[in-house]
């Protein structure tokens, strides 16, 4: 199977009221385990990669197994490159082959965003590949995305979202409510639901969620009846996996690399089949498919 048109795939679950997870993957257990369970769950999937999540690796060397691990899926895949520094890693992103990719500007001046984040749309669109824009800021805490994204929360404005998305022909926008990047606080994070809706309404396209580790299940639920079309998760993943290795290290005496990841795959399992029948993207690979081939994109 090609990969999907991340455009299509979060156009369907915008329009069906469900959610997509973003999982990010730093190495090939991550990515075997996000691949297999989204088939065993029968779920569309979106594969994450973050830039700051790559400074100690050479991000090209895993891009072709992630980009044959999605050919071969048997459920509709797409590939995104997350948090861009600059308009070169765009460029190198889309010709390694990610179908959509994010320049994250949320921390410049509302003119700079839309400014830096134009650019990116045009040589994206050319290539037909989808863009995910960033207004507001989502800010960390604790773990180890969060020290890439250090700061106090912007909140998204409505009034200024309708605009940026209006100039900067963005196809998603990723938008601040409350979450933060790393792992929450506490579990009753208090997210904006009201601010949310506003700029549903206003926009009417599939919105983005960062800092979607740890929240609790009615939170998840109102988010995607306000139009939340994909959440992104990799901490509590990252922490789950760091865990199993811990585990193994210390209560069964295993002293190999190979033999320390042991169940780290299926661990990691376990916690995105969670996501995909909560979020309400277990089940749903058929219809997107269905809906691919009657619009002939694929």
């Amino acid at each position: 199977m090609p990969l999907v048109d991340m455009r299509d795939m979060l156009n369907h679950a915008y329009q069906n009221n469900y959610t997509i997870g973003g999982f990010g993957l730093v190495s090939l257990d991550f990515l075997e385990a996000i691949v297999t369970t989204a088939e065993i769950c029968r779920s569309p999937v979106i594969l994450n990669l973050s830039e700051p999540l790559f400074y100690q690796h050479d991000f090209s060397l895993i891009m072709p197994a992630v980009e044959r691990a999605a050919h071969h899926a048997k459920v509709p895949v797409a590939i995104h490159f997350d948090h861009a520094k600059k308009h070169e890693s765009i460029v190198q992103a889309i010709n390694l082959g990610c179908n959509s990719v994010m320049l994250d500007v949320s921390s410049e001046t509302f003119p700079v965003n839309i400014a830096q984040t134009s650019r990116v749309t045009e040589v994206a669109h050319a290539c037909g590949t989808a863009v995910e824009g960033m207004l507001g800021f989502v800010g960390g805490v604790e773990g180890e995305n969060a020290i890439n994204n250090l700061g106090e929360v912007v909140y998204t404005s409505s009034e200024e979202a309708k605009v940026y998305v209006e100039r900067t022909k963005i196809d998603f926008l990723a938008v601040s409510v409350g979450t933060i990047h790393g792992r929450q606080p506490n579990r009753s994070t208090k997210l904006d639901f009201k601010r949310l809706k506003r700029i549903n309404d206003e926009l009417g396209i599939p919105l983005v969620l960062h800092g979607g580790s740890g929240l609790v299940e009615e939170q998840y639920h109102k988010l995607i009846l306000n139009g939340v079309a994909k959440i992104n998760c990799y901490t509590e993943l990252s922490d789950i996996a760091a865990a199993a290795i811990r585990s193994n290290v210390q209560t069964r005496n295993r002293k190999g690399y190979i033999e320390s990841l042991h169940d780290v795959k299926d661990c990691l399992h376990e916690q995105i089949k969670l996501y995909m029948h909560l979020w309400g993207s277990a089940g749903r690979a058929a219809e997107v498919l269905k809906d691919l081939c009657t619009t002939a994109r694929i």
